[in-house]
């Protein structure tokens, strides 16, 4: 039986791996037992939080992560807790500016910001909502503004947003000397009245708490079921999957016994509790016996990737598995037809499952077809390069968009699970092709991604080291120790 170590601390926003001297606090407060049932499976959650200042906004827009087409339940409890502190420093690589010495930071109530940014104190504020067909100005003219400051305030907010598309139903608050709106991605945006200046726009950052938190556990059965009883939350377990997707089948590989680790983070907003973001830094898993972990790697020139501790892309230029949760129904190879009772080649691998499961596209290409193709009923059919090629029938349906000539990305949802054309029940043919011959999904040996640019692995390296003496401060398995050494030993 193992248990929860939970810390907390305060902080507007951060990255782990980016930057700065960050301060992890760690707690020895009230433990929670967590049971799988028996003694031979267990996991444990420790959680910490990190101050590091982020050059990006926390909650705000995010890399796009195809978290429907693992078709994954979305609800589940959260796990944070909070409880006294103790601080330990660590230094990161790389110091970045803080986003406080950019943007001032948001207050709970308006009439706070009014009185810190023009020394006046406001009436009573109220919450407005946008309805449709409204803009700004009806909201604000509903309030009682006046034509005059109408203009001048929303001249000054356009300075800081746009004001184009913005949602039905968001909240405005409105005092007589200013209003507050928050924006797509998560900034408040403020029009103030200055007593010397006018009309003013500040566009401000939320204060978030912000949670670093491990945790491993021995697989029973599902990872799915075993994550929940760690207290995963899905974000990161969405992540979790596509990451390791690349390297491994979780519908056939996946075994009882198989150990699991993430670490990764959640913040929250101080203002309205809720979670606004978790970002997943860590993943590792072994797997019968092979160890696999992958780190990730954020750079404003390279972007975010995921790597293992030589530097290696984790992605490959093909998913195993285009479908989850389903069971491999039928194999690559010489078979009876269900339907037609003859002895022939089946060319591919079927998938059964429900209905209407999301099929997404194995890599990235152009839609080469996308129809009815006789006794593969609905049908799509993508080439990623000019070596390799997939296809996929029997949908029930081709998602909105896809249609031959249209590219797809890694992960984007292209149809649905169904029974269309010569089928006997709900299931996916999958079939990759190799030079435009068909080859047997299961044993195919796929094209490896690319290496991290040797001008960023030093740094990486740096991060490796890091993110693997956390992992095992808090109880991660050896593989991980196995590669912080060889890490430690390969740094120059």
């Amino acid at each position: 039986m193992l248990v929860h170590m939970p810390v907390r601390q305060n902080l507007i926003s951060r990255r782990l791996l980016a930057g700065i001297a960050l301060t992890v606090s760690f707690i020895v407060g009230d433990m929670l037992s967590l049971g799988f049932g028996s003694v031979a499976h267990a996991a444990n959650v420790n959680n910490a939080v990190i101050n590091n200042p982020d050059e990006t906004m926390l909650g705000g827009a995010m890399v796009p992560v195809h978290q429907a087409s693992f078709a994954i339940p979305t609800s589940r409890p959260d796990k944070a807790l909070s409880y006294g502190t103790e601080s330990v420093t660590i230094e990161l690589p790389q110091p970045k500016p803080s986003l406080e010495s950019i943007f001032p930071v948001s207050t709970a109530r308006l009439s706070d910001m009014i009185r810190t940014q023009t020394g006046q104190e406001s009436d009573k504020e109220a919450d407005y909502q946008l309805k449709s067909g409204d803009g700004l100005a009806n909201v604000l003219r509903r309030a009682g503004y006046s034509n005059t400051d109408i203009a001048n305030s929303v001249t000054a907010i356009q300075t800081r947003t746009s004001l184009r598309s913005l949602p039905v139903g968001m909240k405005i608050t409105i005092s007589n000397l200013g209003y507050r709106f928050t924006t797509r991605d998560g900034r408040d945006i403020y029009a103030l009245k200055d007593p010397e200046s006018g009309w003013i726009a500040i566009r401000a950052i939320r204060p978030v708490d912000t949670y670093l938190t491990f945790a491993n556990g021995v697989i029973d059965g599902s990872i799915y079921k075993s994550t929940i009883t760690a207290g995963v939350p899905d974000a990161a377990f969405n992540e979790y999957v596509r990451v390791m997707g690349f390297s491994v089948d979780f519908q056939r590989e996946i075994r009882t016994g198989d150990v699991f680790e993430l670490l990764y983070e959640t913040s929250y907003d101080q203002i309205t509790g809720n979670a606004v973001s978790t970002k997943l830094h860590y993943a590792g898993l072994k797997l019968s016996g092979n160890q696999l972990a992958f780190y990730r790697y954020e750079n404003s020139d390279a972007g975010i990737g995921w790597f293992d501790k030589n530097g290696a892309s984790a992605a490959r230029t093909l998913i195993r598995t285009p479908i989850s949760g389903a069971r491999l129904s039928s194999s690559f190879g010489k078979r009876k037809h269900p339907v037609s009772g003859y002895t022939a080649m089946h060319k591919g691998v079927d998938f059964a499952a429900p209905t209407g499961t999301p099929i997404i596209a194995a890599g990235s290409g152009v839609i080469r077809e996308a129809g009815w193709r006789g006794s593969y009923g609905r049908y799509v059919r993508i080439r990623h390069n000019s070596t390799y090629d997939t296809a996929y029938a029997h949908m029930k349906s081709i998602a909105r968009g896809v249609r031959s000539g249209s590219r797809v990305q890694q992960g984007q949802i292209i149809g649905y699970v169904g029974s269309t054309g010569r089928s006997t029940g709900p299931h996916l043919h999958y079939e990759i092709l190799v030079n435009k011959r068909q080859v047997n999904p299961v044993t195919v040996r796929l094209p490896t991604g690319t290496r991290l640019d040797e001008a960023y692995l030093p740094t990486f390296l740096k991060q490796v080291d890091i993110v693997n003496a956390e992992v095992l401060s808090r109880g991660g398995t050896q593989f991980a120790q196995n590669d912080l050494m060889s890490a430690l030993d390969d740094a120059p």
